[in-house]
Parts: C-alpha cells; structure tokens; sequence
C-alpha cells in the first residue's frame, strides 16, 4: 500500500502553513481532506524547488482543505518525491492533477518511476 511519508496532516491556512514549516526549503506537499476516521485522502500533489511553504500557500484552499508536506535536500529530491507520489496515487485517476509532473527547465532529469522525459 502506497505511503505519502509526509509531515501533517495541517489545515490549509497560511497560519497553519507558517507554523508547520518554519524554514525557507524546497519540498514535496499534498492537498486534500481529512475524513472523520482521521484519514487523510490526497486531491493534489505538488513540489518547490525552493520554497515549499509559498508554493502551499498558493494554492486554492476550501473550508475542507488540508495539507501534508515533507522537506526535500535539492529541487531533484522534490521532483522524485513528486512523481512517486503522483503515480502511487495518480495512477487510478485519485488526483486532481491535470498531467504528470515536469521537472524544471533546462534539466534534462526523467522521472524515477516510468522514465518519462521531456
């Protein structure tokens, strides 16, 4: 069974966001709910490769809305963790996301998982 591996459950707000992740890094996040058994059900996947905390704060946030997030040591750890998660739940259409993720511009890394390249 897949795993996010990831801190939180948090509520989506930007004061919740500041005091989960105090430091300016990149990171890997997932946007979702909290069911009443205490379960967390992903909706997105996501990444920084700088600053994790902002790129959760932009997103699009409902009174539901919670948020999970793990640090990352490079903007490549970030993208791995982002494609592992999106295809251990991406995979049976679960995610909210319009396409696999891509790496940033002008790198030439493939996903861990299916080797796609871009």
């Amino acid at each position: 069974m897949p795993t996010l591996d990831m801190k939180g459950p948090y509520r989506l707000t930007a004061e919740a966001i500041d005091r989960a992740i105090t430091a300016i890094q990149a990171g890997t996040f997932a946007i979702g709910y909290v069911k009443e058994n205490g379960a967390f059900v992903i909706r997105y996947v996501g990444r920084s490769g700088t600053d994790v905390r902002r790129a959760i704060k932009e997103q699009q946030a409902d009174p539901t809305s919670w948020f999970k997030w793990s640090p990352a040591v490079s903007d490549k750890a970030a993208f791995d963790k982002e494609c592992k998660v999106y295809h251990d739940f991406g995979e049976d259409a679960v995610l909210e996301n319009e396409s696999h993720p891509e790496p940033p511009r002008k790198s030439n890394w493939a996903c861990p998982v299916c080797g796609a390249h871009w």
